[in-house]
């Protein structure tokens, strides 16, 4: 009798707790017609506030309707109540917070890849915003970062797919107002086609960069370096000049990339027969630059130009520049004339290079050259 009592007495809760479900889905489904039908905003917040704070509410469509709250509230400018609600959201329901959010990474990426689909659809670039209003902003920033893991991992073997997921991440950042972190992603696309030989798609991308981030400077410069070096490696060693040339002219304040392009821009010279002219332009470095950080740069700068001592032994930095360097101790080594030696440090710079990094296919051509009988 008693577990007959118990039986009957599970079977009317689990009634109950299917109709109280119900109901809650009724609910949430009017306060989503009043956003997204009628546009009141202000009543649909309301009412999914409401019922994220009703009794036995489930934890999952709670911590939903708080965020769509949040939306409606961003949508009309009440920027402080949103963060409020999207705040309570992760406080009462964090667990379902982080799993609406990783489930809605996919819906995401299907809307982003229709809007790269379309182009430049404005309506399609709208629909990318309105869903992220939808998220808080602790959820945009994990979607954000996780495109950008996606695209790192699959660099090296899948350099497409790779590009696919950098034009989503930026599209995110961008939406997040991370203007740096979107114009090298958009530079690092250009590198990618560089590196697979898509000469002309890069230059693209780097362009791409310089005109939808212009304020970025620093990426901007690399990026018309980019150019430059995709120029060269197509075979229009003027291009390549004047690309460098415009990295002084357009970007004076970025010293790195300003001291780089003339060091290249020498070099472009040279591989064109134009001696004197490398040597102007190396020159040009050793007169303008006294900048104690650009160091190491300068006492290379001096060893191409035949200043330094030939026997003493040169340090490769640890950073991003080794391969840079490398290559130029075989050039200074080539200026000598000492072949073999010159082979060894073009071979050092290719061991250094990463994923086809620049100037790995130079040092590639340069082995390639030495090998060939005289």
């Amino acid at each position: 009798m008693m577990r007959a009592l118990v039986v009957a007495v599970c079977l009317v809760c689990g009634a109950s707790a299917e109709a109280s479900l119900t109901e809650q889905a009724r609910r949430y489904q009017e306060a989503w017609y009043l956003e997204n039908g009628l546009h009141e905003l202000a009543r649909a917040a309301s009412e999914y506030r409401q019922l994220a704070h009703s009794e036995g509410v489930d934890g999952s469509l709670a911590a939903r309707a708080l965020l769509r709250a949040g939306a409606c509230y961003r949508a009309l400018g009440r920027i402080d109540e949103a963060s409020k609600v999207e705040v309570e959201a992760r406080r009462r329901f964090p667990a379902e917070t982080d799993k609406l959010a990783s489930y809605r990474i996919e819906v995401l990426h299907k809307q982003l890849d229709e809007a790269f689909n379309v182009a430049e659809n404005a309506t399609a670039s709208q629909a990318i915003v309105q869903f992220l209003q939808s998220l808080d902003l602790a959820a945009v920033h994990r979607i954000c970062d996780w495109c950008y893991r996606q695209a790192s991992e699959k660099r090296s073997s899948d350099p497409l797919g790779s590009i696919a997921a950098l034009r989503k991440a930026i599209a995110i950042s961008t939406y997040l107002r991370q203007i740096e972190r979107s114009a090298f992603a958009q530079k690092l696309i250009g590198d990618i086609y560089a590196s697979l030989g898509r000469y002309e798609d890069a230059i693209a991308a780097y362009r791409k960069a310089q005109e939808a981030f212009p304020t970025a400077r620093d990426a901007c410069a690399w990026a018309q370096m980019g150019i430059a070096e995709a120029h060269w490696l197509r075979g229009r060693l003027a291009e390549a000049v004047e690309a460098y040339r415009a990295v002084v002219r357009d970007y004076p304040g970025q010293l790195s990339q300003v001291l780089w392009s003339q060091l290249w821009m020498g070099e472009a010279y040279r591989a064109a027969g134009k001696l004197a002219d490398a040597r102007a332009a190396w020159r040009w470095v050793l007169e303008e630059f006294n900048e104690p950080a650009f160091a190491d740069e300068l006492a290379l700068t001096a060893r191409l130009l035949g200043q330094g001592q030939p026997g003493r032994a040169v340090r490769l930095p640890k950073d991003e520049f080794a391969n840079d360097v490398a290559y130029f101790l075989g050039v200074e080594q080539e200026l000598r004339g000492h072949p073999e030696r010159a082979r060894g440090y073009y071979q050092r710079c290719i061991e250094l290079s990463k994923d086809n990094d620049w100037p790995q296919r130079l040092a590639e051509r340069a082995v390639a050259r030495l090998a060939e009988p005289k």
